[in-house]
């Protein structure tokens, strides 16, 4: 699904297919963008950023009723999909899954979305309203949306061994690590975050030797609890993988035709390949140059705003107000991208709904599917129903009796009504909850989750 696998757009103003656009939706409201830019040309919508939240914000403002021209800017050459299967299926399946990409090609030509791929955003100019690219071309803007995600953190000290280290962000990516990825390979994980982890379960399925590094106490610490942490990396050990926490890579060396690992404690490790997932850093830079307002991210208002009022950012990239827990943050996950994108398309249409989401998380971790609601880790364990390592277990976490965050395991729906108890607010009943089956956590389980 590469960009010369499109036909052309019929034109930069009347995209193919946009004359039927006003008849299949809803025409965008006055305060929208579907006024003239200038004489018989339509206002325009130039989104940097051709991933997840960039695609999604594409095809909202079609769904929206948005009739003017649409061109994504996309410094891979795929065409917009989902990042989730790079370490959920990639690894496992014979391909990438074909419902990992937002739309197909025959779609978004359909609805009339010019692709620029394999080309880069180097500069905005506010004043004129023009995006330089790195081909040396340009595209003027009435409004720009900026959805120009992450850069993977990288680790000086593996730089000796490049050739054995992996960073996954990209198809690309994936692909390159499944082709290494094999039995009897010596793999080594820096980060036992969600990627990290999600990577061990695959590869240990297709035989290779995983170690996984931690330079916390504990895998996930800033999503889960210290039990459930626990539980998790039981579950990673019986399957045999290997987890060493408060560990680093202080240096390396080639050794033949693998790596060596030295870690601050003195010890070695030897590898045939290494994958650091440690989590990203925002791609702000041509925001910042253009003068926007950074902070951990380009700073957005709840419509996704930024301090100019013509560019909006989405996605990773962006630190938004959250409205539930009064706090600003960048959030990384497959729901943000989608939320945030609503929300720039539907403002962008002349329909503002603010962002008011409650952060959601999830993993699959062999056959079991670990999902996290709101903020466990700001509050304190309140109940549970089930145990840690039954197949479905759900725990609530509040702060002065209200609902701030759960985590379940094998309980989809139960975190969906968690999600609107945490947007809600909601003190839940104790005693209520004892009738529905959960228990409290008493002095035991209070020192098991400590």
């Amino acid at each position: 699904m590469r960009q010369q696998e499109l036909l052309p757009c019929a034109s930069r103003d009347h995209p193919r297919g946009a004359a039927e656009w006003p008849r299949r939706r809803h025409a965008c409201r006055a305060g929208g963008l579907n006024g003239v830019a200038g004489p018989g040309r339509t206002a325009g919508v130039v989104i940097v950023g051709g991933g997840h939240a960039g695609g999604r914000v594409a095809e909202r403002l079609r769904h929206g009723g948005f009739v003017g021209p649409i061109d994504v800017v996309g410094a891979e050459t795929e065409l917009p999909y989902e990042r989730p299967p790079l370490s959920k299926g990639v690894l496992t399946s014979a391909g990438v899954p074909a419902n990992a990409y937002l739309l197909s090609p025959a779609r978004w030509n359909e609805i009339g979305v010019r692709f620029h791929l394999g080309v880069e955003a180097v500069g905005i100019d506010r004043r004129e309203k023009i995006v330089a690219l790195s081909n040396g071309a340009s595209l003027s803007y009435r409004k720009l949306v900026l959805a120009t995600g992450l850069s993977p953190r990288r680790i000086r000290s593996l730089e000796p061994i490049a050739a054995h280290t992996f960073y996954l962000r990209s198809f690309s990516d994936a692909l390159a690590l499944r082709e290494r990825v094999v039995a009897g390979a010596r793999l080594v994980l820096v980060g036992a975050g969600l990627i990290g982890l999600e990577v061990a379960a695959s590869a240990v399925k297709l035989g290779a030797a995983v170690t996984v590094l931690e330079a916390a106490e504990r895998p996930l610490s800033r999503l889960l609890p210290p039990y459930l942490s626990q539980w998790l990396a039981d579950l990673h050990e019986r399957a045999g993988v290997r987890i060493l926490c408060g560990r680093q890579v202080v240096s390396s060396e080639t050794l033949d035709a693998a790596g060596r690992l030295h870690l601050d404690d003195g010890s070695l490790l030897e590898a045939d390949l290494v994958l650091v997932g440690i989590g990203g850093t925002p791609n702000d830079r041509i925001a910042g140059e253009a003068g926007l307002h950074i902070d951990n991210g380009i700073v957005v208002n709840e419509f996704g705003k930024t301090s100019d009022p013509d560019i909006f950012a989405a996605g990773d990239v962006a630190a938004h107000e959250n409205r539930v827990f009064g706090q600003r943050w960048r959030l990384e996950s497959w729901k943000n991208a989608e939320d945030q994108a609503a929300v720039v398309a539907s403002y962008l249409c002349g329909n503002p709904s603010p962002y008011s989401e409650v952060p959601w998380f999830w993993t699959d971790q062999y056959d079991l599917n670990v999902q996290v609601a709101g903020m466990p880790g700001a509050g304190e364990p309140a109940f549970e129903r089930g145990k840690p390592g039954e197949r479905a277990y759900l725990a609530y976490f509040t702060t002065g009796g209200r609902l701030i965050g759960a985590i379940g395991v094998g309980c989809g729906r139960d975190i969906r009504i968690a999600r609107e108890m945490i947007k809600a607010g909601a003190r839940p009943d104790g005693a209520e909850l004892v009738r529905r089956g959960f228990t409290r956590f008493g002095d035991e389980l209070g020192r098991r989750a400590s």
